[in-house]
């Protein structure tokens, strides 16, 4: 079981990183044609601005979730190498408990957003505002995954902490 977990932790980060690229390459070549088209061309794409915002927001998120698989969200956990060590293992717990409810509240936060703006739409592309909105409580979830995966099966969940045994 252990073993399928952390196939699937990487699969879904691999996934992550390749659609993060993609999102990326798209909003990249779609700024670019929509300049080109407005001061080149004359015939601006009234659209390009509304895709734009939908491709941010799931960059946003999606990023936000490679961050938490790969350790990379910012942490100060250099005051908790001066504490006494057996409160150290507390903290860890209650960081990691603080982390898990705020993602967890999040996506529950997400959800709730989705169900508010699904039967708004877009003006410029005419699609409902949940493409937009669903982006948080899919990622969060994800990334609540790879959390628990760092935390129970790699044993891994402050990023500083290698760096700073050797010091």
């Amino acid at each position: 079981m252990k073993l399928l977990l952390l196939r699937i932790n990487a699969k879904l980060l691999q996934t992550e990183k390749f659609i993060a690229g993609t999102l990326l390459g798209a909003m990249a070549l779609l700024l670019v044609t929509g300049v080109f088209f407005r001061y080149v061309v004359g015939t601006p794409f009234v659209w390009s601005e509304s895709v734009s915002r939908l491709l941010i927001v799931w960059l946003t998120f999606v990023g936000s979730s490679i961050a938490f698989a790969e350790k990379k969200h910012i942490t100060v956990d250099s005051i908790i190498h001066f504490l006494p060590g057996m409160i150290q293992p507390l903290i860890r717990v209650c960081i990691f408990a603080l982390v898990a409810l705020t993602l967890g509240y999040m996506t529950y936060l997400g959800y709730l957003y989705c169900l508010s703006v699904s039967r708004n739409t877009s003006p410029m592309l005419g699609i409902s505002l949940a493409y937009f909105a669903m982006a948080m409580p899919i990622m969060f979830v994800i990334g609540l995954f790879h959390v628990f995966v760092n935390v129970f099966l790699k044993h891994d969940f402050l990023v500083f902490e290698s760096a700073l045994d050797d010091v």
